[in-house]
């Protein structure tokens, strides 16, 4: 019986490690898609804020303040969602899912 439960074990411990070593993965595939969205989403944030600050009438403050999430999602005044701008990179498509198929897998 001590074996059964020490198989066990081992057998609990390696699934779990595997899960980890899934996470690490998910992790790593989710980062290089904000690393890429972030490249593409660089030149239009600071195009915007160099638009708002050209404006004589506005703080520059908080023309960073105000453009520094562009291209996150926003929830919309019906209460809908509107996606984040380059979510469909295949970056983040590829991070998107391996993270459904985690999530599924536990």
């Amino acid at each position: 019986m001590p074996q059964l439960t020490a198989i066990a074990t081992l057998a609990m411990l390696a699934v779990a490690g595997v899960a980890i070593a899934d996470e690490a993965a998910v992790q790593a595939l989710e980062r290089k898609c904000e690393v890429v969205r972030e490249a593409r989403l660089k030149p239009l944030r600071e195009a915007e804020i160099a638009r708002c600050k050209a404006e004589k009438r506005n703080d520059v403050r908080e023309c960073e303040r105000y453009w520094s999430d562009y291209g996150d999602a926003i929830r919309r005044p019906n209460g809908t969602m509107q996606p984040r701008m380059f979510h469909d990179l295949p970056e983040c498509v590829a991070a998107e899912e391996a993270r459904r198929k985690l999530n599924l897998g536990n």
